[in-house]
């Protein structure tokens, strides 16, 4: 399988191409084993990848593009033997790359955290142009519980706080603001996916100061001026595709100017606020990426300064590894400070306004 974030493919000229197996069996995964290495191939997502409100976007100046990699959560002996001995190749226990989670429910999840890290994309890209941006939900979906919290459940959604009602996780979070207890009303998620009646559970702070849980919208859906459709791999999982496709929808506004100065490579989650969150894997990432001698920048999150460590390490001083925190840092990486008007634009911490509309 190949995963784009949290945590790559093999297609690259120096490594003989892998022969197709024929037919067989489901594997059963008795292994608690993944077979992991970096996916040479990377994947454009600006110009002709992005249809743009339905319409096709002119040729850029140069390429944005994701980079993944492969990880075989149901290896054979045999693969688990070859990816001991070669290069930049690894066996790890599975559990580190799906959380504890069974394989089906991780790439379940891969495919839900891809379309949830696309629609992000384009809600902070929006945002960085000036466009207003809605989020509407059916709630604040639980994703997680720490486990002294007592009456939550994953998979539950609030539904209202104090007896106004809660849409979105954004909501949620402002009802809890400056409160130390809140009374909630909550749908229990049946086995069968249908939510139960709700019912009412008091929630108080930790003696540490948190809430012990960590919640999403629920049935999310964005409501803002761009729709950006982006033909990718179908067999491409995860959500680090989110600063990458970002970058591919502002270039789309800018003219096609911000890999002008050769191929540029970005890893990294983009939340609604254009906040740039951590991904995995990022020295497979960084192998992949040595391989292209086009690629100039290679753009990873600052988040985990360990994974700008590796990637530097690994391209040395072949491409330049930029860490960036957000979206608009990312596109002033890229673009630089524009003059509008006789001013000098810089970025914010959450707007860019350096990019015209076009």
């Amino acid at each position: 399988m190949r995963l784009d974030g949290g945590s790559n493919a093999w297609n690259h000229a120096s490594v003989p191409p892998v022969p197709s197996a024929p037919a067989r069996r489901r594997r059963t995964g008795r292994l608690p084993l993944a077979a992991v290495r970096p996916d040479y191939e990377l994947i454009p997502v600006n110009g002709e990848r992005l249809l743009l409100n339905g319409e096709a976007v002119p040729p850029p100046a140069g390429a944005i593009c994701a980079v993944s990699y492969r990880a075989e959560l149901r290896p054979s002996s045999r693969e688990v033997l070859s990816h001991l001995f070669t290069r930049h190749a690894s066996v790890v226990l599975r559990a580190r790359i799906t959380g504890g989670r069974s394989v089906d429910d991780y790439e379940s999840a891969g495919v839900d955290d891809s379309e949830w890290s696309m629609e992000s994309a384009s809600g902070a890209a929006a945002t960085l142009l000036g466009l207003p941006v809605r989020e509407v939900g059916g709630g604040a979906l639980i994703d997680a519980v720490r486990f002294d919290t007592v009456g939550l459940a994953e998979r539950d959604i609030v539904v209202a706080a104090d007896g106004r009602p809660v849409r979105t996780a954004t909501e949620l979070r402002s009802a809890l603001a400056g409160r130390n207890a809140v009374q909630l009303s909550v749908l229990r998620t049946l086995p069968d996916g249908r939510p139960d009646a709700p019912r009412s559970v008091r929630l108080a702070r930790h003696p540490d100061g948190s809430w012990g849980i960590r919640v999403a919208t629920a049935e999310r859906r964005l409501e803002h001026g761009l729709d950006a459709r982006f033909e990718l791999p179908d067999d491409l999982r995860g959500p680090s595709l989110g600063l990458a496709c970002a970058l591919s929808v502002v270039d789309a506004h800018s003219g096609g100017a911000l890999a002008a100065n050769g191929t540029v490579v970005a890893t990294g989650t983009v939340d609604l606020a254009g906040r740039v969150g951590a991904v995995g894997a990022v020295e497979y990432k960084a192998w992949a990426v040595r391989a292209h001698p086009q690629v100039r920048r290679f753009l990873v999150p600052a988040e985990a300064p360990e994974d700008v460590e590796d990637a530097r390490r690994v391209l040395g001083g072949k491409v330049e590894v930029v860490a960036v925190t957000t979206l608009a840092e990312a596109v002033e990486v890229l673009h630089g400070p524009v003059r509008r008007s006789g001013k000098l634009v810089h970025r914010s911490a959450d707007r860019w306004t350096g990019v015209a509309m076009q």
